[in-house]
């Protein structure tokens, strides 16, 4: 097992057990007198940690075939994981603060979504990069 295969296996573990601890706060909101809506951003952290856990154990694969050296392979790992890190933190704090809509309210969590989105996307250019001279 690669470095690699460490970093995203690690990471996907530690998301997937973030969104699973953000399942307490859902229930006990859920299980208040009138059972409330569940706030939208504590939904979208949730469930975006899912998502985020289950691409880093996909990436174990394209990290696998991947033609690279081992350590632009792991750059594009701690990418990825970091980009899970920026967007939990960011819907985090949007449902801590009570952010109705990110955009609309012109939340201050902008920054962390966008270095999100932008570690996401160089780490998989990287996958991508070293998938394709793989093949």
């Amino acid at each position: 097992m690669t470095a690699t295969d460490k970093i995203l296996i690690i990471g996907g573990l530690l998301t997937l057990t973030y969104a699973a601890l953000l399942g307490y706060p859902m229930i006990a909101l859920r299980m208040r007198e009138g059972n409330p809506p569940t706030p939208r951003y504590l939904t979208v952290t949730h469930v975006g940690a899912v998502i985020q856990g289950v691409i880093l154990f996909g990436l174990v694969w394209a990290a696998r075939l991947s033609d690279l050296s081992s350590g632009w392979n792991i750059t594009a790992a701690w990418l990825v994981v970091a980009s899970g890190v920026f967007i939990a933190a960011k819907d985090t704090i949007n449902w801590l603060t009570g952010v109705g809509d990110e955009f609309a309210d012109k939340a201050r969590t902008a920054p962390l979504g966008l270095a999100g989105a932008v570690t996401m996307t160089v780490g998989l250019v990287i996958f991508i990069v070293g998938d394709l001279t793989a093949l």
